[in-house]
């Protein structure tokens, strides 16, 4: 296999420096020092192009991205056309580049596999997400999944859990991401006063990231004390830009804006995380791996999320963090407040973490497993 230099298509949904997107620069780097030869797909340009070395080879075109936006019928129509040009697109790239194998890091994009079934080589999907709340929707995408796929990577147990209705067993394995921490060189202090308690959240503003819940819980908490002051960190997609308008507009309405500070998108997020005092999560449907809890634990950050999805294995039922109701505001208050004064049951959660970290999240073990299942499908290509 190493006489004949292999050549892999990664194919992504996005460029940003969102948690997938990190993942997915993990992975090219990784491939890319095992001495494969890198072909990147993008959508469009972005941040992460200046993250990529000189050596892949990156380009762009539209994959036919499935997103709930486009659950209505002219919104199929156009995601019918886009994906036929997607595979069309990519069937050509994958014969004129000689490529040996197809690596998709989405569940919403099919062309992909499609593509590489028709050249007849190996597909590996990385899934990242559980797509809730359309029954059509799941179904027909974990049965193009299952088909046009060889090898399928989940990124917690959770998502394993919710694609295993759809795939076979048999293709399906579960890959904690690893985590590469990087401290920021800038420190650029953010406006507080010395007596605030300071409780911050950092994710894109779209809706199952609970942000209006987070309001729910920063009123309960306000109530009991003025000490407290949260930091939202994040932008949003331009679909979701009034959502992100009605959050801004809610926070004044209820005269919240001097205790409620939306930051915006920030690359110095280590920074962020060492001027707080508490981490929160607050997804209200299930997040299938969120990575910033990772940063938040590292920083020795007290971390706090909802009982839902990958947070509950990465906060490991509540031995490395607080898990909180998803749909209880008052509750998740008591249970934080409580939790802000408890700094034995703190430390003892970063102690924990730590050694989680070591067993389950390392960046070794994730590229033993990542290198694993590409040669496999590289070896019987």
């Amino acid at each position: 296999m190493n006489r004949i230099k292999k050549k892999i298509l990664l194919l992504h949904s996005s460029n940003d420096l969102y948690g997938a997107s990190k993942i997915f620069l993990q992975i090219v780097q990784i491939l890319s020092n095992q001495g494969y030869e890198i072909h990147v797909l993008l959508p469009s340009k972005g941040p992460m192009d200046d993250l990529l070395e000189n050596k892949i080879n990156l380009n762009y075109h539209s994959l036919g991205v499935l997103r709930k936006k486009y659950l209505n019928p002219l919104g199929l129509i156009n995601r019918i056309l886009t994906n036929l040009k997607a595979i069309k697109f990519l069937s050509s790239y994958i014969k004129n580049n000689e490529i040996n194998l197809v690596y998709t890091n989405t569940s919403p994009i099919l062309a992909g596999g499609i593509a590489a079934q028709k050249n007849k080589i190996p597909s590996l999907f990385h899934i990242h997400e559980i797509p809730v709340g359309n029954k059509f929707y799941e179904l027909f995408s974990g049965q193009m999944i299952n088909k046009y796929s060889n090898r399928i990577i989940t990124v917690s147990n959770s998502v394993r859990n919710h694609w295993i209705k759809y795939v076979n067993e048999n293709k399906i394995e579960r890959i904690y991401n690893g985590i590469v921490f990087e401290k920021n060189q800038l420190f650029k202090r953010i406006e507080k006063d010395d007596m605030d308690y300071v409780i911050t959240s950092v994710s894109r503003l779209i809706p199952y990231k609970g942000h209006n819940y987070l309001i729910d819980i920063a009123e309960e908490l306000l109530k009991k004390s003025k000490k407290f002051k949260f930091w939202i960190i994040g932008d949003t997609l331009k679909s979701y830009s009034n959502y992100e308008r009605r959050l801004k507009k809610r926070v004044i309405e209820l005269g919240l804006s001097n205790r409620i500070k939306f930051l915006g998108f920030r690359n110095d997020i280590s920074n962020v995380l060492e001027q707080s005092n508490l981490f929160i999560h607050t997804a209200i449907s299930p997040d299938p791996f969120p990575t910033v809890l990772f940063e938040s634990l590292y920083n020795n950050l007290p971390t706090v999320a909802t009982n839902l999805g990958g947070a509950v294995e990465i906060l490991d039922n509540g031995n490395n963090g607080l898990l909180i109701p998803y749909n209880d505001s008052k509750k998740a208050a008591n249970l934080i407040s409580d939790y802000c004064s408890n700094n034995k049951l703190q430390k003892n959660h970063l102690d924990n973490s730590k050694k989680n970290f070591k067993i389950n999240f390392s960046s070794e073990l994730f590229k033993k497993n990542i290198l694993k299942e590409v040669n496999v499908l590289l070896l019987n290509e």
